[in-house]
């Protein structure tokens, strides 16, 4: 989901390496991660995806945006504890991931809907939600750095979310809302070895 903030990632590592004076630096990273939904206990697996991104540094730090794509992903979870449920959940970027460097800790904010789709109660049930089903707005997620991070072998981000209620889910939209929304969500995103775009 997400949110996309790995880009941030990829700063910590261009600001130790970067010039004194102002540099250009694009990258590409492969992008794997989880986050699990407070309100199911449900682990969400994202990935493999990918994350180009443009380090602008700076006198202090570097300044980055990034574009990141990640497959829809299957989200298996129980209702009452001991309903199984199962869904498509995909991530729609809104905006770019956007961020800074100072002084080696990355922050970086992304914007993205999540849109549920092909969902079966008891293994049996297909509830009929449509394409456009996904939060009322944008989720924000907010992440920061983990531990070391550097330009080639990429590094970790984490934070939490919230996820705003359901709309145009037919009928279901409620029931959604109050099985998955909420506060207090955790993202983990890995980014991996990166390398060089040309284009």
């Amino acid at each position: 989901m997400f949110a996309a903030v790995l880009a941030a990632a990829l700063g910590a590592g261009v600001l130790a390496a970067a010039p004194a004076s102002a540099a250009t630096i694009k990258v590409q990273y492969p992008v794997t991660g989880q986050s699990v939904i407070k309100k199911t206990g449900g682990t969400l697996e994202l990935g493999p995806g990918t994350l180009r991104t443009t380090v602008e540094t700076r006198t202090g730090g570097a300044d980055l945006t990034g574009h990141l794509e990640l497959p829809p992903a299957k989200s298996s979870f129980t209702v009452a504890g001991f309903i199984p449920v199962r869904a498509t959940v995909t991530v729609i970027p809104t905006t770019p991931v956007t961020g800074q460097i100072v002084q080696g800790v990355v922050d970086a904010r992304s914007e993205a809907h999540i849109q549920l789709s092909d969902i079966w109660v008891a293994g049996v049930i297909y509830t009929p939600v449509g394409n456009e089903c996904r939060t009322e707005r944008p989720v924000a997620m907010d992440l920061r750095s983990e531990g070391d991070f550097t330009i080639f072998d990429g590094g970790t981000m984490s934070g939490v979310y919230t996820i705003p209620d359901f709309r145009n889910c037919t009928i279901f939209g409620p029931l959604l809302s109050s099985l998955v929304s909420g506060p207090d969500n955790t993202i983990t995103l890995e980014l991996g070895r990166a390398t060089p775009i040309t284009d």
